[in-house]
């Protein structure tokens, strides 16, 4: 069930009898309910990195010569935004080089990368390694040209819905429930009722626990393989030279 802050800040008054607003005739403030919101958010925000509602899809087109990138993101799925930041996303899965035959950058430290691009052998050429240093994407070799590149990982949790009541809560719905045992059990413990604070706080870590593992298992629609499967090579030298023949006949030069 999706939630507002509204619909929230409801139920919590319905379960613990307690009146949340400004003044001598209310129990709790805005400010402390919205303070155990946000903390009970970024609790279950923060125990996985890779909660299936932030996957997002992201498009970057590189600039020749330019081996970091820190803005010009642009979202693609499950919404679109532009002029984002390397700052709003949260982890990197996957880096893909759409042009041309196209290939997937593999990552690669960034201390590992800088001795082998250095210097005189620093030669731009097709990305096929990317690093993550300093809040922003590094490529290795840096490109020569434009490529488009596709991005997946997982986006920054959004806390605008706490302002926001025609948003709901930016996470899964199964976790909206739990949100509120997690401040009903603070608001508990902040009424000096430590026994119903305990087994809403109960009721919380286990719900967590139990949709993580839901969320996080092995998909079942895909079959356990112990041995073989998919092999792919993406810096095979047949791809490469792909690349090298396809360059050449879309700019006349080789190499």
């Amino acid at each position: 069930m999706a939630l507002n802050i509204t619909q929230i800040q409801s139920l919590v008054e319905d379960i613990t009898d307690l009146d949340i607003g400004v003044g001598t005739n209310y129990d709790i403030t805005p400010d402390l309910f919205n303070a155990f919101v946000r903390e009970g958010y970024q609790r279950i925000v923060s125990t996985f990195s890779r909660w299936p509602w932030f996957q997002a899809t992201y498009s970057l087109n590189t600039v020749a010569e330019q081996r970091s990138y820190t803005s010009n993101f642009t979202k693609t799925a499950p919404t679109s935004a532009s002029g984002l930041t390397f700052g709003d996303i949260r982890e990197i899965i996957s880096v893909t080089n759409e042009t041309d035959a196209g290939n997937q950058l593999i990552y690669i430290d960034n201390f590992a990368a800088e001795p082998i691009w250095v210097g005189t052998n620093d030669i731009s050429g097709i990305p096929n390694y990317f690093s993550l240093w300093a809040d922003s994407l590094q490529l290795w070799p840096k490109p020569d040209d434009v490529y488009e590149l596709t991005i997946r990982g997982f986006r920054q949790p959004s806390y605008a819905w706490l302002t926001d009541s025609g948003q709901n809560v930016d996470l899964n719905d199964e976790f909206h429930i739990m949100l509120i045992n997690f401040v009903v059990a603070r608001l508990f413990q902040y009424q000096e009722d430590p026994e119903m604070a305990a087994v809403y706080m109960r009721h919380f870590e286990q719900g967590v626990a139990i949709s993580r593992d839901d969320l996080t298992g092995p998909n079942a629609n895909q079959p356990l393989i112990l041995s073989g499967g998919l092999q792919t090579d993406p810096m095979s030298f047949q791809r490469y030279m792909a690349n090298l023949a396809i360059r050449a006949v879309r700019t006349g030069e080789w190499g």
